[in-house]
């Protein structure tokens, strides 16, 4: 009787903006750091796209709670919503901290590890366009989502040896290493969103 009554598929179609907002949110961090003219307008501009992604998770969940037929487990809707969500809570936390702390210029490291981070959610989105249709191919963007991760982890050892090497103000030393670490912790969040999506679509086979 169950497979007569049609699921909601619009969670799908929510996923997919989600992950649009976070590319934008990316793109416009990597901007932020490599062009730091009006950081202050452009942390306010990442506001507003992490606001848009609020509104999505809200209507993800509001779904949930309406919804009879649901086309993957309803925890895992729930799971992979707020995953989504805690990547661009991160991307708005990094925005926010460089106006907060009054960095005068963002460093090298932190430049490189925006870059790191627009492609961890390209490779992230790929694996999310793969969930619709459970397309085997998630293995592969999985696989990028967690070498682009180590990277990311490498370029926070190294750019926190060098901080601690070369940094004599302890202040400066207590704000990049947060910068740093909230860096990171973007990455992680994107391998947890690629986890849960290919535990989903593992389960389903």
């Amino acid at each position: 009787m169950f497979n007569l009554i049609p699921r909601e598929v619009r969670f799908f179609d929510l996923f997919d903006q989600q992950s649009q907002n976070i590319i934008k949110a990316a793109q416009l961090l990597r901007e932020q750091f490599h062009n730091f003219a009006d950081a202050r307008a452009k942390a306010y501009t990442i506001k507003e796209v992490e606001h848009a992604g609020d509104l999505i998770t809200h209507e993800i969940v509001k779904r949930l709670n309406t919804t009879f037929i649901t086309p993957i487990d309803r925890e895992d809707i729930h799971d992979l919503a707020t995953r989504l969500d805690d990547v661009l809570d991160f991307i708005e936390a990094v925005a926010e901290r460089l106006v907060v702390y009054r960095i005068k210029e963002p460093t090298s490291a932190s430049r490189a590890m925006t870059d790191v981070i627009v492609d961890i959610v390209h490779a992230m989105d790929r694996t999310i366009k793969c969930l619709r249709t459970m397309d085997p191919a998630f293995h592969e963007h999985t696989v990028e989502v967690n070498r682009l991760e180590n990277v990311a982890d490498k370029l926070l050892r190294d750019s926190l040896a060098e901080l601690f090497e070369a940094q004599a103000d302890p202040i400066e030393v207590i704000k990049w290493k947060e910068i740093y670490e909230t860096l990171e912790t973007v990455t992680d969040r994107c391998e947890d969103v690629a986890n849960v999506i290919e535990g989903i679509i593992l389960k389903m086979a």
